[in-house]
């Protein structure tokens, strides 16, 4: 039975080439990034069946990274086709650093917003698309993710900043409106090449980095034009010394930036997340169970997904696990949720 799913679902693939996915009118999308390796790209068919195994549900959508390390603007084919044939879509985090950094000191030697937008890249990302375009089936992609945060070399910070006399609008920071500029190059090229099965998602953290007012993420939204999806990271605590942060309570504190966004173009959680609590063996599962059961609540009558963030996490020494079996409690408490029948495992288009 479950190899005839598969089957259905590649089929209904093949003939919605160029659909987009669409918000369901009842239920939620799950799906997630199923440990494919540090770098996020090493995505392998027993890393999928893992994952699955494991939640109890097939999920809707596997996200992975699509790194351009030294200059190189490559379509992951490999790596969609695993999924694909899985009869998962691909979501691709679409990656734009030439060297893969911890934290970001400055905009990318290769990969500045500036040269984007100077036409630098133009022809590889024309093949790119092209190459997208051949690849004949829906895949849903996001470029730059978090970009309101300091981490990665796309950020505002590192692009212009604050400043509003060196790039295009007087009255518009400088850093957030090439990267909005770029992201509509991207997009337009895209279709372009016709393209036309990617589901764009604009991806932002609810924790963003700097907190000031020229950083918000209204100043990056290239608009409903362009856009389809509105993606948002929500984690809890990532390291053994953070704070605590409530899943529902971190969404209603970066409302506000959303409703600035004056979209109406719904949400996916696009990376959630939550480490262990050494002193407390049933943190991470109330976690998980509180921002599931907020998600099915309707509280956000938006919010239409999550993308579960799967991995061992930022440290070598494993103290510091995000994965949904990184304990009994957790990961049955994980698997409770997703019984219920509102999480859907198939996308509509």
């Amino acid at each position: 039975m479950h190899i005839i799913l598969i089957l259905i679902t590649l089929l209904f693939f093949v003939a919605n080439s160029t659909a987009k996915l669409l918000a369901p009118t009842n239920g939620f999308y799950q799906g997630a990034f199923m440990d494919f390796g540090p770098t996020a790209s090493e995505v392998t068919e027993t890393k999928i069946d893992s994952y699955q195994n494991l939640s109890g549900r097939k999920a809707v959508w596997a996200y992975f990274a699509n790194d351009w390390i030294d200059g190189k603007i490559e379509f992951p084919k490999k790596s969609a086709q695993i999924i694909r044939d899985k009869g998962l879509v691909p979501y691709v985090r679409l990656m734009p650093w030439s060297v893969m950094v911890g934290s970001a000191k400055q905009a990318d030697t290769i990969f500045s917003m500036q040269s984007f937008l100077n036409g630098t890249h133009d022809v590889q990302l024309r093949n790119y698309f092209q190459a997208v375009k051949d690849f004949g089936s829906p895949i849903m992609m996001e470029f730059g993710p978090e970009v309101n945060g300091d981490w990665f070399p796309w950020n505002g910070t590192w692009n212009g900043g604050s400043k509003r006399n060196g790039y295009g609008d007087p009255n518009h920071p400088d850093g957030p409106e090439r990267f909005r500029d770029v992201l509509k190059r991207v997009i337009s090229t895209s279709r372009a090449q016709g393209a036309n099965n990617i589901t764009w998602v604009f991806h932002v953290d609810s924790a963003k980095s700097p907190e000031s007012e020229w950083n918000n993420p209204k100043y990056y939204f290239p608009g409903d034009d362009y856009i389809d999806w509105i993606g948002i990271s929500v984690f809890g605590a990532q390291l053994p010394n953070h704070e605590w942060s409530i899943f529902q309570q971190k969404l209603k504190r970066f409302l506000p930036d959303l409703v600035a966004l004056n979209t109406s173009r719904p949400w996916i959680v696009s990376e959630m997340a939550v480490i262990e609590d050494a002193a407390d063996a049933d943190r991470k599962a109330d976690w998980l169970q509180q921002a599931l059961q907020t998600v099915e609540s309707g509280t956000f009558p938006s919010l239409k997904g999550i993308t579960y963030w799967h991995s061992p996490g930022w440290l070598k020494n494993g103290s510091a696990n995000f994965k949904i079996d990184s304990s009994y409690l957790a990961l049955e408490t994980f698997r409770l949720e997703l019984r219920k029948p509102f999480w859907l495992s198939e996308a509509q288009f």
